[in-house]
């Protein structure tokens, strides 16, 4: 099962979730989630240029601290 976005789709890619951008080290043990390869390849990496996911919670606001919405105080 893909879990970006809580979508049942087959899983078909081993994603980082903390990209690795070359360091061995996260790329041979870094944490590993279960996509399908639209999520990775579209999704993941819009998130990964932008520095912060688009999803939101079940209240519509954005869940990820990162987000410009949930910022304080002015980036």
């Amino acid at each position: 099962m893909c879990s970006a976005l809580g979508l049942v789709r087959a899983a078909t890619v081993a994603d980082h979730i903390k990209p690795h951008r070359g360091d061995e080290d996260l790329f041979f043990e870094g944490e590993l989630q279960p996509l399908c390869e639209t999520c990775h390849n579209k999704l993941k990496k819009i998130e990964e240029s932008r520095g912060y996911s688009i999803e939101t919670g079940a209240d519509g606001w954005p869940v990820d601290p990162e987000h410009p919405t949930n910022r304080r105080g002015g980036a």
